[in-house]
Parts: structure tokens; C-alpha cells; sequence
């Protein structure tokens, strides 16, 4: 059976990108675009037809939003001095296709196609889940390589900087991502890794 992995923005997506190799039935959707336009639905709906197995990551909100605003600033889409607060103001929407696919919802970009994801994996159990898929897909294990580490991987004080003001931003911009994907709106209980 192929395997679809629709990679998304901010959630380990290289580190799944590489475990997948160069295998021809293993396919890789690309995160700098929508997944409703070009070369990604052209993929996707090629999957849809021959009925290939969809799989993703996520991430708890907390940590990706500390992502996201991070990966900003070393993108040159944001001034290096803006605050996490000022991110939450910043209109990511008048820059770019793939400004916009790492910075908006992750139930946003997966909209169009989220019915079709059999596997949802969330990355505080990704090793986990990879070393599970290799063994109901007879996949070979394969290197698990931690690209872009990131700080769900360190021990980032979460509870330290989420002050009040920013636990409700990040629960207000990301309420639909806790919804959807049942991460804990309480920051006390992100995973450290």
C-alpha cells in the first residue's frame, strides 16, 4: 500500500520527511503550499483514486506557536525584536503563500483533506507512532533523525514565559487546533519530550 505523509508546517515535518526516504511508495506532500493547489492536490487526488494510506503531525499549540513565531523572525518575515504578543497582531496573510502555511491553524491548512488522514500523529509520541507504522506497513526501521530540533524536543520553561495574557492569545488563535487534534488547554501539561 503507498503511504501519503501531508506534511505540515512546524510538526517534525523534516524529521518525517527524511524517515521516509526515497522509497517509491512512500509520498510526501509539500508544506510551503496549500494542499488544494497545485502539485499537492495533483498528488492528492492521485491518492484519493488509488487509495493510498494518509497520515500527518501535529503539535500542541504552546509549543508550535513558540515555533511559529521563532521561524518568523529567522525567515525575515518579522523584525528580529518582535514580541510574541506583536506576533499574534501581525497580519502573516500579505506576505506569502508559504508565509501563510506556517503560520496559520494546522485544521486550516488540513481542511480540504482532513476527512481523508486515517493517522493523525502527534509529535510528543512521534517516535513512537513511526516505529508503529513500520511495523503495520512492513517498512523497514529506519533512522529517526530529529532535523530542525526544536523546543518540544528541550526543556523549554513553558510555564515560565506563558504568562496569562499569552496562554489566551495562543488559546484564542489555536482553539479549533486543541479542539480538533485533543491537546490539554492547560499549559501545565505539555509533554517535554
Amino acid at each position: 500500500m503507498s503511504l501519503l505523509y501531508v506534511r505540515t508546517a512546524k510538526t517534525a515535518s523534516s524529521t518525517v520527511n527524511d524517515w521516509m526516504g526515497r522509497d517509491y511508495s512512500l509520498n510526501v506532500t509539500h508544506n510551503i503550499k496549500f494542499l488544494n493547489h497545485g502539485s499537492n492536490e495533483k498528488l492528492i487526488r492521485r491518492a484519493i483514486e488509488e487509495g493510498w494510506y494518509f497520515f500527518t503531525t501535529v503539535r500542541n499549540p504552546f509549543t508550535r506557536a513558540i515555533s511559529q513565531w521563532q521561524e518568523s523572525i529567522k525567515s525575515l518575515w518579522l523584525n528580529k525584536d518582535t514580541s510574541f504578543e506583536e506576533y499574534f497582531d501581525w497580519n502573516y496573510l500579505k506576505i506569502n503563500e508559504h508565509c501563510h502555511t506556517h503560520n496559520c491553524t494546522l485544521t486550516e491548512y488540513l481542511k480540504p483533506y482532513l476527512g481523508d488522514i486515517k493517522r493523525i500523529i502527534k509529535i510528543e509520541n512521534l517516535d513512537n507512532e513511526l516505529r508503529t507504522m513500520e511495523q503495520e506497513f512492513n517498512i523497514s526501521e529506519r533512522r529517526i533523525g530529529f532535523f530542525n530540533k526544536a523546543n518540544y524536543r528541550t526543556r523549554f520553561d513553558y510555564q515560565s514565559f506563558y504568562t496569562d495574557k499569552r496562554i489566551e492569545l495562543v488559546l484564542d488563535k489555536y482553539s479549533i487546533d486543541f479542539d480538533t487534534f485533543q491537546y490539554s488547554k492547560n499549559v501545565v501539561d505539555i509533554l517535554y519530550g
